[in-house]
């Protein structure tokens, strides 16, 4: 069922909050929340990934590239490429994937 969904209803929280917007069995789509300064470690994945930031600034590791992405900018994350996201300030995003197991 088509619903209107509010991107920047979620709320900070002391660690990454998500809320998924849509998961089905092709591919999923998250909103998360980072306080300034919380971090999302280092971390390869099998297929490309793709966020968009919604609100605030994040510095995000591509391979050994930093890249400080602001509301209305997004970066692909190449598979099998290390990539992380430090929130510089308080920060919104989306996070869409393709259905894959997530590697550390």
């Amino acid at each position: 069922m088509a619903e209107v969904i509010d991107l920047k209803n979620i709320d900070y929280l002391a660690t990454i909050n998500k809320k998924t917007v849509f998961d089905n069995e092709q591919s999923s789509l998250t909103l998360l929340s980072f306080k300034a300064g919380v971090e999302r470690s280092i971390h390869v994945d099998e297929k490309d990934e793709v966020t968009q930031i919604i609100e605030g600034v994040a510095d995000v590791t591509v391979g050994k590239e930093v890249f400080r992405l602001t509301s209305g900018e997004m970066i692909v994350m190449p598979a099998l490429t290390p990539h992380g996201l430090k929130a510089v300030q308080n920060t919104k995003m989306l996070l869409l994937r393709p259905k894959h197991t997530h590697n550390k």
